[in-house]
C-alpha cells in the first residue's frame, strides 16, 4: 500500500548514529513526497551509484557519459508519466544529502572498523567490495 510521510520514521534510535538516521529518514521522507515511479526511482539509483566523481575511478569520463544517458532517460520517462516538470530538479537537489548520509555513514564504519576490527573483517564480500575503497580491512595491530 501507499505509505504516507508519517510512516516514515526510526523504531528505535542507534546510540551514536542519531545524525545518519535522522539524514537516511528525512532524505525517505523528501523521495517519498515525490511519488516517484518504479521506473524513475530505477534510472535515479542508477545515476546515483554511477556517480563519476569516485576518486578510484579510472575512467570517469566514460561514467560520466554513462549517467548522462540515463539522466537523459529519466528525464523523459517523466515526461512520459506528465509529471512535474520540476520533478528532475527537485530529485537532482537531494544529491548533496545523498552525499552528506554516504559520508556519515563512512565515519560510522571506520569507528565500528576500529572499535570491532575482527566483526569488520567478516563483515559481506558484497559490503567490502562497496566500501572497500573508503575503508581499509587490515588488522590495525598489524601497523
Amino acid at each position: 500500500g501507499q505509505r504516507s510521510d508519517s510512516d516514515v520514521s526510526p523504531a528505535v534510535p542507534c546510540s551514536g548514529c542519531d545524525d545518519l538516521i535522522g539524514a537516511i529518514f528525512e532524505l525517505g521522507r523528501t523521495l517519498c513526497r515525490l511519488q516517484l515511479s518504479d521506473e524513475e526511482l530505477a534510472l535515479f539509483t542508477a545515476a546515483v551509484l554511477l556517480s563519476p566523481d569516485r576518486p578510484w575511478l579510472t575512467e570517469s569520463k566514460k561514467v560520466q557519459k554513462l549517467q548522462d544517458k540515463i539522466y537523459v532517460a529519466l528525464q523523459h520517462e517523466i515526461q512520459k508519466k506528465h509529471s512535474a516538470e520540476d520533478k528532475l530538479s527537485k530529485m537532482v537537489s537531494k544529491l548533496p544529502l545523498m552525499k552528506t548520509i554516504c559520508n556519515l555513514h563512512l565515519d560510522k564504519l571506520e569507528f565500528f572498523r576500529l572499535l570491532h576490527p575482527e566483526t569488520a573483517m567478516n563483515f559481506p564480500p558484497l559490503y567490502k567490495e562497496v566500501f572497500n575503497s573508503e575503508l581499509q580491512y587490515s588488522d590495525p595491530r598489524e601497523s
